[in-house]
């Protein structure tokens, strides 16, 4: 059996990816380590398949995009300014679906692979991953990734997404100012980093504002009936936070199927800014992310790299939220 590529990083002690960047000559590897595995290659009888390599180097002008789910109407948006600016600048879009599921992504992850998109931008799970390692399977076939809407803490990789801190901070700023002090949080699982960045927002503030009442309700998911499930726990909050709006819409409808009145009973809001926040029965006060920049500036970074592995400008900062004020959120009369 002939040497393979993995043979040849176990020796050099590097991953698969390095020898590849190597082999062909990437100035990515410094001068002194290329040449140590070039040495190893030869002496190890490596011979590149020369077809695979050609196959390598064809460019598709596809850029994957791999979302956790369609359903809430946040996604489907910034798929929509992803494909707008790809298609802009000459390239298509090849979308798969996660389902926030690890194995599913994992899976969509080879197919990206398997179909040699030039680029891949993942939103990672709304969903524990304590392991995402699959991402390097990536870097051996060449393919950039740019995450963007959230992370997966630990991996090294260019990120775009929304300052969801700062977001979560905003709304509860506004609604201490309006007189609230109890004030509940409905998310999904704990680990979701996109979700835990909301739950710090919230236990750092009320920390700060030395409030007493504290209330997070964890839901396996983040979908209109899990916020249905999970109401009924938060009944005696002034106000009750939700990670997005298709859950605050959710809490609304239980309040008011209930026999309580939003917001003189209870305040709701959500986040994301998405059109439930519009449809519900009482129009819910958000925090708007600009899906538009976020897709505008992942979109840059993506060609960017998929044309010079080197060449990625962006600064790679927070992107800020805004604050949208509506029907849901009023005066707490009760202090």
């Amino acid at each position: 059996m002939g040497v393979k590529l993995e043979d040849v990083a176990r020796r050099a002690g590097v991953s698969k990816a390095t020898v590849s960047l190597a082999l062909n000559g990437s100035d990515r590897i410094n001068a002194q380590t290329r040449a140590r595995i070039e040495r190893l290659a030869m002496e190890m009888g490596y011979r590149p398949n020369p077809y695979a390599r050609k196959l390598a180097m064809r460019k598709s002008r596809q850029i994957g995009l791999i979302l956790p789910d369609i359903e809430n109407g946040y996604y489907a948006s910034l798929a929509k300014h992803i494909f707008n600016d790809l298609t802009a600048s000459g390239y298509g879009l090849s979308i798969s679906l996660s389902m926030n599921s690890r194995l599913t992504e994992r899976r969509a992850v080879s197919e990206m692979i398997e179909n040699r998109v030039d680029g891949l931008l993942l939103a990672p799970l709304n969903v524990p991953n304590a392991d995402a390692g699959y991402l390097e399977m990536l870097d051996d076939a060449g393919i950039p990734t740019v995450l963007v809407t959230s992370a997966y803490p630990g991996l090294n990789r260019p990120t775009v997404m929304c300052d969801l801190y700062g977001g979560m901070r905003m709304m509860l700023e506004e609604l201490y100012r309006r007189g609230y002090r109890k004030m509940a949080l409905l998310t999904g699982s704990e680990g979701a980093y996109c979700l835990d960045l909301r739950k710090a927002a919230y236990l750092d503030f009320l920390r700060e504002k030395d409030l007493e009442y504290q209330k997070i309700r964890h839901m396996d998911g983040v979908g209109y009936d899990d916020a249905v499930s999970g109401t009924g726990a938060l009944m005696d909050a002034e106000a009750i936070l939700c990670v997005n709006d298709m859950m605050a819409l959710g809490v609304v409808n239980e309040l008011r199927r209930c026999g309580r009145s939003v917001p003189d009973d209870a305040a709701v809001t959500g986040f994301d800014d998405s059109a439930f926040a519009t449809v519900s029965p009482v129009p819910i006060a958000s925090v708007r992310q600009d899906l538009r920049r976020m897709a505008a500036e992942a979109v840059e970074r993506i060609l960017n790299l998929a044309q010079d592995a080197h060449k990625d400008d962006s600064a790679g900062g927070m992107i800020p939220c805004e604050l949208v004020l509506r029907a849901s959120v009023g005066e707490n009369k009760r202090l």
